[in-house]
């Protein structure tokens, strides 16, 4: 295959899957568990500008330095451009082929999640995570079509445009014509909770402590400040619970069962009211984050969704706020 691959196969290459799916495949070579899925690479996307003839177009779009009034306007051209155009035929061949054999033993009734996985995401020096987008509960492959359009025009996103004038301010200068955009489709998770996990303790600098945010349902209500989760500090050196806040939770996230999105619905007043992780589960988080910290050699920002008691790990990334 030439443009895509099961993530169980692959090597990692950050040009040519983008940090977070490097990221996704070696966890997954060293036993981490991880939804299964497959990644769609950098060649694809070069392939996709470059048939359709609008990789001169965005170069022009670039070819002069544009300031934050800008990002706005020129976000919008190319996502006009990306989505007045089809995915060359023998890519979406390639995906129809690889979607049949990696999700062949899963249920009918299953969804996918569609993740960007940019060339510059996931990174110690900084991270463009957040920058870029996912997109859940799709049904079929014209869905995962679609939300793929969405992943590479959102790296041309207003935010993800502002991001690089950021980094230019710190000397970092990274031309939006050298970014690449991998996508990554695996099997959506249903969690019953979900949430992130820090190897270091965010808030104060301590690096021997862990935090968790969590929440009943998805985790894309905590990452994107829908809810107010549970926070636990964990003492990292010898696991126990230092401290637990309970959060509100008064919403939470699912995916739409009669649709292609997810919904905000109440959550039951005994669940808001309780912290949505056990000490079994907290003791299994801990286990993993040092796991991690010790694979990848630094503090980690983990995202995790617990699915009939079996901890997913969606990704991990290295923690870019630690002071020194």
């Amino acid at each position: 295959m030439e443009y895509t691959v099961n993530l169980k196969e692959a090597k990692e290459d950050i040009q040519l899957f983008g940090g977070k799916a490097s990221n996704l495949i070696k966890l997954i070579k060293y036993g981490i568990k991880v939804p299964p899925g497959f990644v769609l690479n950098t060649k694809s996307f070069k392939a996709f500008v470059e048939d359709n003839q609008i990789q001169s177009e965005i170069k022009g779009i670039f070819s002069k330095e544009y300031y934050p009034k800008d990002v706005i306007d020129i976000s919008s051209k190319i996502k006009k451009l990306f989505f007045g155009i089809n995915l060359p035929e023998r890519i979406i061949n390639e995906i129809i082929r690889t979607h049949s054999q990696v999700f062949a033993n899963l249920e009918r009734k299953c969804t996918y999640v569609v993740r960007s996985s940019a060339n510059y995401e996931d990174l110690r020096e900084f991270s463009f995570a957040g920058q870029a987008q996912s997109f859940l509960n799709n049904h079929n492959i014209d869905d995962i079509i679609l939300s793929i359009k969405k992943c590479w025009a959102s790296l041309f996103s207003p935010q993800a445009l502002l991001y690089l004038l950021q980094l230019k301010k710190r000397e970092i200068n990274i031309s939006p014509k050298d970014l690449k955009m991998a996508v990554i489709v695996q099997k959506m998770i249903n969690p019953q909770v979900s949430g992130v996990l820090f190897t270091a303790n965010v808030i104060n600098n301590n690096k021997n402590q862990m935090m968790i945010n969590s929440s009943w349902g998805l985790g894309e209500a905590i990452t994107g400040n829908l809810v107010i989760p549970d926070l636990i500090i964990l003492n990292k050196i010898k696991f126990d619970i230092v401290k637990t806040v309970i959060g509100k939770k008064e919403k939470l996230l699912i995916a739409d069962p009669n649709g292609k999105s997810t919904i905000l619905i109440e959550t039951e007043k005994t669940l808001q009211e309780q912290c949505s992780l056990n000490r079994t589960q907290l003791k299994q988080l801990h286990n993993l984050g040092i796991n991690l910290e010790i694979f990848f050699d630094y503090p980690q920002d983990i995202e995790w969704a617990i699915e009939n008691n079996t901890i997913y790990t969606l990704q991990s990334r290295p923690i870019t706020t630690l002071a020194n």
